[in-house]
């Protein structure tokens, strides 16, 4: 049987339309893909991500020659949003072969994000950044506050909830900070917190000794 070429076209669209019902991320081979929309990433290949906008946090992870000995490269981690609807993009990174075009990339990254057709798609970008010691960082708490800012690849909808500030109350700060500056309350102070942590890892029955014994002694 032979079908028609009206048919044949039909059965085309709703192919290509399946195809792209939603966005497909292909990252650079030499990046290391951090977070996906607030979440951590074990993702190492193409992305399907739904419609709409899309952040993602990735690094660029190198090897190049320098003085004829091999130099590994990881960058920031840096942030992209986009917005984009059934579509194929790919996301990719300029060639490092060397230690200023390394510092260069990191202190004004050059990234693209194109379509199957070669258009660059527009994207805001930014970077993670966390000063001191980058040991055992909590990248979802990152990006959560990073999304409850105002700064340029914020997306507000994976924003946490921020909590109402309280105005303190003025005398207790000037209690507090007058204790802080004086050894002995400093060292009450210690004690008080330590005396809170072993009461909270204890269970019920410690509890409720320990309660006597504080109660006996008054």
């Amino acid at each position: 049987m032979r079908l028609s070429h009206s048919v044949l076209t039909a059965l085309l669209i709703c192919i290509n339309s399946a195809a792209f019902a939603n966005v497909e991320v292909t990252p650079p081979s030499n990046s290391e893909l951090v977070l996906v929309n607030g979440k951590e990433s074990v993702s190492t290949g193409k992305l399907t991500l739904d419609n709409g906008e899309n952040q993602l946090a990735l690094r660029y992870i190198g090897r190049y020659q320098q003085q004829g000995s091999q130099t590994q490269f990881s960058s920031d981690v840096m942030i992209m949003t986009f917005l984009a609807e059934n579509t194929s993009l790919t996301i990719t990174f300029p060639r490092i072969r060397s230690n200023s075009a390394a510092d260069a990339f990191n202190r004004e990254p050059k990234i693209s994000l194109k379509d199957t057709s070669g258009v660059d798609i527009a994207f805001r970008q930014d970077k993670l950044i966390k000063d001191g010691m980058q040991l055992g960082r909590d990248y979802e708490k990152e990006i959560f506050e990073y999304n409850s800012s105002n700064q340029i690849a914020a997306l507000g909808a994976l924003a946490a909830p921020i909590a109402a500030k309280v105005q303190p109350n003025l005398l207790q700060v000037e209690n507090v900070t007058k204790q802080a500056n004086d050894p002995k309350q400093t060292d009450q102070i210690n004690v008080g917190q330590m005396l809170d942590f072993w009461y909270q890892q204890a269970d019920e029955e410690t509890r409720k000794a320990f309660k006597l014994k504080i109660n006996s002694k008054e």
